[in-house]
């Protein structure tokens, strides 16, 4: 789970695990009760310096995310999205991860659904490249929907304004 010198392009996970721990104020022990992993154990884990730390499994990654209220998807989705937000502004974009997630998971299932509708074409014919048009759809429909409800709010207020 963790990067070290020879597995270039591998991400160290700990700084997120250990970010959700303080965002939910939760302290290792407290940790180690609701996983079930030994608080000796988890401090190898979750130890601050790479060089200490344990080899952490997948299973223990998953209980640790389980006990702190997300899972595996939502967790590495949120370190995708927030790679580049300086910490201070991540509260702020919270709401896009949540959006993120629930328009992601599901979506192949709806595609196959989809494509299973149609007819005459399988999945076999999808590819890679239709993920940039399809990114690029989507990004412009979420920005019309955000400027049209921004122009009903400035719309509200300005009609409160004149009650007033």
């Amino acid at each position: 789970m963790e990067a070290s010198g020879g597995d270039e392009g591998r991400r160290d996970y700990i700084p997120l695990i250990l970010q959700i721990m303080a965002d939910r104020e939760t302290a290792q022990r407290s940790l180690a009760r609701k996983t079930g992993i030994s608080k000796s154990r988890l401090a190898l884990l979750l130890h601050r310096n790479p060089a200490k730390r344990c080899r952490m499994s997948v299973e223990e990654f998953d209980k640790i995310l389980h006990a702190l209220g997300t899972n595996i998807v939502r967790a590495l989705m949120r370190d995708e999205i927030f790679r580049d937000v300086e910490p201070m502004d991540r509260d702020r974009y919270e709401g896009v991860v949540e959006f993120v997630c629930e328009f992601v998971v599901g979506l192949g299932q709806n595609i196959i659904e989809a494509l299973e509708t149609i007819g005459g074409i399988d999945g076999s014919e999808v590819r890679k490249e239709w993920a940039a048009t399809l990114k690029k759809g989507v990004t412009k429909q979420v920005a019309l929907a955000v400027a049209d409800l921004m122009r009903r709010r400035t719309l509200i207020a300005e009609r409160d304004d004149l009650w007033r």
